[in-house]
This record gives C-alpha cells, sequence and structure tokens, in this order.
C-alpha cells in the first residue's frame, strides 16, 4: 500500500509580518518558513520517499527543496497551485470579511481547483512507484481532503492545515483513505 503525504508550504515571507490572502501571488518562504522546512525534512528523512512534487509557487518549491535535502528531484506540477482568490488576493487576511462558505468574486472556484487538483494527484500516484510528497497550499489541500473524508466542500476551509503540515492518505486501486490531517512533525512524537 503507497502513501501520499499533502504538505503545507511552511510559512510565507509576509513583508511586516501582515498575513495576506495570497493565492497565485508568489512570496517565497522567510527564515521561519525555512526552520519549519528543516523539521519537515527531518520528519521525512525516516520515511521511504519515492518522489517529491510542488506547486510551481516559490513557497512550496523552497519548501520541497528543503525537504529533498537533494536527494530527490522536485518535480513541479502547475495542478498543485493555489486557488486563485480574485478579489480577495493580496488583501490582508484581517481585512476580507467573509463567511465559511463564501468564494472570492472573480477567481476559481473551489469545485474547479479540487477538480485540476485530483487530476494531478492521481496523474502523479498512477506515474509513479512508492510513496509520494505533494507540497501545495491550504485552499487546494482543503478541497482534497474534504472529498476523500466526505466533507461537504463548501465548508473545506474549515479542516486544519497549518503552515509545514502535512496530511497522510493511502493510496490503493485508484482509492484514496485519509489516515492523518493537519499534522506539525514536531507534534507527532507528542502523538504516540
Amino acid at each position: 500500500m503507497r502513501k501520499l503525504y499533502l504538505v503545507r508550504h511552511a510559512t510565507p515571507d509576509f513583508k511586516d509580518d501582515i498575513k495576506l490572502c495570497i493565492g497565485k501571488t508568489d512570496i517565497d518562504i522567510g527564515n521561519k518558513g525555512i526552520d519549519e522546512s528543516k523539521k519537515l525534512r527531518d520528519f521525512f528523512s525516516k520515511k521511504q520517499i519515492n518522489s517529491i512534487f510542488s506547486s510551481p509557487l516559490s513557497r512550496c518549491v523552497s519548501t520541497a527543496e528543503i525537504i529533498s535535502d537533494g536527494k530527490l528531484e522536485v518535480n513541479i506540477d502547475a495542478g498543485l497551485m493555489e486557488i486563485d482568490m480574485g478579489e480577495w488576493e493580496g488583501i490582508p487576511l484581517k481585512d476580507i470579511v467573509k463567511e465559511l462558505g463564501d468564494e472570492p468574486l472573480n477567481g476559481e472556484k473551489r469545485v474547479d481547483a479540487l477538480e485540476r487538483m485530483e487530476n494531478a494527484i492521481i496523474e502523479i500516484m498512477n506515474s509513479t512507484a512508492g510513496d509520494v510528497i505533494c507540497v501545495a497550499h491550504a485552499g487546494v489541500n482543503c478541497a482534497f481532503i474534504a472529498k476523500v473524508i466526505g466533507a461537504d466542500i463548501k465548508t473545506s476551509r474549515a479542516i486544519r492545515q497549518p503552515y509545514a503540515s502535512y496530511s497522510c492518505f493511502e493510496y490503493e486501486n485508484f482509492e484514496f483513505k485519509c489516515l492523518e490531517i493537519g499534522i506539525l512533525p514536531e507534534k507527532e512524537s507528542e502523538l504516540k
């Protein structure tokens, strides 16, 4: 039985520490994100990982490269991109008034992002062998998790996905089974 580790990128380097709604905006990780990525690297170094894939946005690529530690090639897949946040893009999170089920105006719908993400992940799993890491974003990760666990996609943003966390799935016969959601690597030892 194979495993898929769906990782949310590490903390972006927000200017003045003001968290923004970023979908397609390309912000790399900062020092905190580098430290978080090293914890992911240490965690995954104890696993038998065969492939690493990443969204093309630099916050994911940097996270994936640190996890890889030069041992595996980081493969870029545009299907792992974050949801286009439309009119919310670049706005400080504290300034966006929204309900859990709201969608951004002129942005990508969650169902469309889910279809793109799911197609990418299935193609990745079918073109590789062994366990795989995909480094992506909270929005698309939550949509994918909601589909796998049978939750309402309209409320998928409520699924826990901290920066530099992972969710683990078993993959067999074209089916995913969710094993863990939103786990921080330094917290795993506390769970056992």
